[in-house]
């Protein structure tokens, strides 16, 4: 969905204004695409389908608003800025995904969140991304069980359950510009390593006790 140059020298074509424009084209277009597929998705697992245009084109637009802010993300690492404005452009790629966590879509935010950190952070130990994929893990497991209750065992089942590993799959791919480390050294304090994934994981609980209410 968007292309990686983060390794590319300074006044290569990595910068040249039409490598940004095409950057930021494949994630606006790449977006759209994964929108219309997990919309797909969500009706094919659906008890009930039912289409309505503005459902349909929230989701669409969430997805898109997410593939073009993971591009503007991919831009500003090859420019190597400062961190703090690296910084800044990473949180809005943090919080351009929260439109894909609305609803029934906030079941699988343990599943981006896990799984795009145990994919970006090359940084940490084994362990602790063994921990967070188990995390990514659960909801896959929920929603896998949920479709066997709903269709049996079936080929809608299996259909829904591969969709499914397609889409977040897709996801977690796209969300590495904004969760992977920045190359200049720095590193938290090992008390902040304790206290992030603490507030992490309880901004996670939240989200989701959120979603519960108001479904």
């Amino acid at each position: 969905m968007i292309t990686d140059h983060a390794g590319a020298p300074p006044g290569s074509t990595a910068r040249s204004p039409l490598r940004t424009a095409a950057t930021l084209a494949a994630g606006l277009v790449g977006g759209c695409a994964l929108g219309i597929a997990a919309r797909a998705w969500m009706r094919l697992i659906s008890d009930d389908p039912e289409f309505t245009w503005s459902g349909t084109l929230f989701i669409v637009g969430g997805f898109t608003i997410f593939g073009f802010a993971q591009s503007i993300v991919a831009i500003a690492r090859r420019r190597q800025p400062q961190r703090w404005k690296l910084t800044i452009v990473r949180a809005v790629g943090a919080v351009a995904m929260l439109p894909l966590f609305v609803a029934a879509g906030g079941v699988m935010l343990p599943t981006v969140l896990g799984g795009g950190l145990a994919r970006a952070r090359t940084d940490w130990r084994p362990v602790t991304r063994v921990l967070w994929l188990l995390l990514a893990a659960g909801p896959v497991l929920f929603v896998g069980l949920d479709l066997v209750d709903s269709f049996g065992w079936s080929l809608h089942t299996l259909a829904g359950f591969a969709a499914m590993l397609a889409v977040y799959t897709a996801i977690i791919w796209a969300t590495r510009f904004t969760f992977a480390p920045q190359a200049d050294g720095w590193r938290l304090s090992r008390r902040a390593k304790l206290l992030v994934p603490g507030f992490v994981a309880l901004s996670v609980l939240v989200l989701l006790l959120v979603n519960v209410g108001v479904g």
